[in-house]
């Protein structure tokens, strides 16, 4: 080392580089050849090529943030309100239908509904990313009815179901639902959708 202490110069450097690079060079050819000319045979780790698979992205989770107490009767409505839209997200986002997920979030003729068009979906290959601002009020009807109306903004998309990237903008329309949920063998589902825009 040159000039000053703990810093070499470019010239060292270079030196350094074609040492170290003729070392390995004679360590392969050591390692390469047998103890009688012969060549050795080495195995060698495939390559990546760009032919190389790989998972489409998970679905981002939800974040839309609760506002009512989770112990109270509205929140539990609330739970398996915003509980139904991640079930049917993940369906349409992974084309995949879970007849028991489906029935733990839907009943009665909705169910059905939403089965069909899971399938329909599936069949034709149309695969969809669901977001949406949910801007909602529980009303609760009797002990086993509640209606939830939504004044949402829609965000959902199709996509391509390999890779999962969109085919269309974002719509960004507002969209109002009155969305009926019944109390059945002990949990909310929701048994109806009504579109009032």
């Amino acid at each position: 080392m040159s000039g000053r202490a703990g810093v070499a110069s470019v010239s060292e450097v270079a030196a350094w580089g074609v040492t170290a690079g003729c070392v390995v060079l004679a360590v392969g050819a050591v390692a390469c050849s047998g103890a009688d000319g012969d060549a050795v045979a080495t195995t060698l780790a495939p390559r990546a090529t760009a032919a190389t698979t790989t998972t489409a992205p998970v679905r981002p989770t939800s974040t839309t943030t609760t506002i009512y107490d989770p112990a109270s009767v509205e929140g539990q409505v609330e739970a398996a309100y915003l509980r139904s839209w991640d079930v049917y997200a993940d369906a349409v986002y992974n084309l995949h239908l879970d007849e028991a997920a489906l029935a733990e979030v839907y009943a009665e003729e909705h169910l059905q509904t939403k089965r069909n068009e899971i399938q329909r979906r599936i069949e034709e290959g149309r695969a969809s990313l669901v977001r949406t601002e949910h801007h909602y009020k529980v009303h609760l009807i009797d002990e086993v009815t509640a209606l939830v109306t939504d004044q949402r903004v829609n965000h959902q998309v199709l996509i391509d179901p390999a890779t999962k990237q969109p085919l269309e903008p974002d719509p960004n329309e507002k969209v109002t639902d009155a969305v009926t949920l019944r109390m059945i063998e002990g949990a909310w589902r929701v048994t109806r959708i009504e579109g009032l825009t």
